[in-house]
């Protein structure tokens, strides 16, 4: 998969907050994201354990303040969220934000020097932004845009694009054949099942 290639430290560095358009963060989402960034490799710094679980345990909370998981998942999801049931809903958030986080940190290498430059954010629409980056990882140089919205209390990354392919977009197409087939209840099963 393409963004397997190329994401496995740049989705680490940025929650399940509420949705809706709020009042303007005071901080801008670059200053959200070199925040997000920092923390996050204070976290890995010098640690050899790359096992994909453990690391993932260890991020989790810090990507839970910079990422809105509920708005990935509802756009991963499109029209099949819908079809969830409140009690599906919050299952698919869970299992899916943990897809993400384990999926990128089984293939981070906490000892490769990271490199990222965030350009200045551009509008998207009231409480939106797109914040343009370049990457360096591993000797390769990507194009990334970290796609944010208000949340009460900053920043909320809802969205990675990795040289023009959405994170979210890439999944759905997925999620969608397994909806077709067998519903909501297929789809939880599917990601329960990726877990494993």
């Amino acid at each position: 998969m393409f963004l397997n290639k190329y994401f496995p430290a740049i989705v680490a560095i940025v929650a399940l907050a509420p949705t809706g358009v709020q009042a303007a963060p005071s901080e801008s989402p670059e200053t959200t994201l070199n925040r997000g960034l920092a923390e996050l490799l204070s976290l890995v710094k010098g640690r050899n354990n790359t096992d994909a679980v453990e690391l993932a345990k260890r991020v989790r909370p810090t990507l839970e303040k910079f990422f809105n998981f509920e708005s990935l998942t509802r756009k991963a999801l499109g029209a099949s969220w819908k079809d969830l049931t409140p009690t599906q809903q919050n299952q698919a958030v869970k299992l899916f934000s943990e897809i993400i986080i384990r999926s990128y940190t089984s293939k981070f290498d906490p000892s490769s020097q990271i490199e990222i430059n965030f350009s200045k954010a551009l509008d998207l629409g009231p409480g939106r932004k797109e914040v343009p980056a370049t990457a360096k990882y591993q000797g390769t140089m990507v194009a990334v845009s970290y796609r944010v919205e208000s949340a009460p209390d900053g920043w909320r990354v809802y969205d990675v694009i990795i040289e023009g392919i959405s994170l979210a977009s890439n999944y759905r197409a997925q999620f969608e054949a397994i909806r077709q087939k067998g519903g909501g209840d297929a789809l939880i099963r599917s990601m329960e099942e990726k877990l494993k």
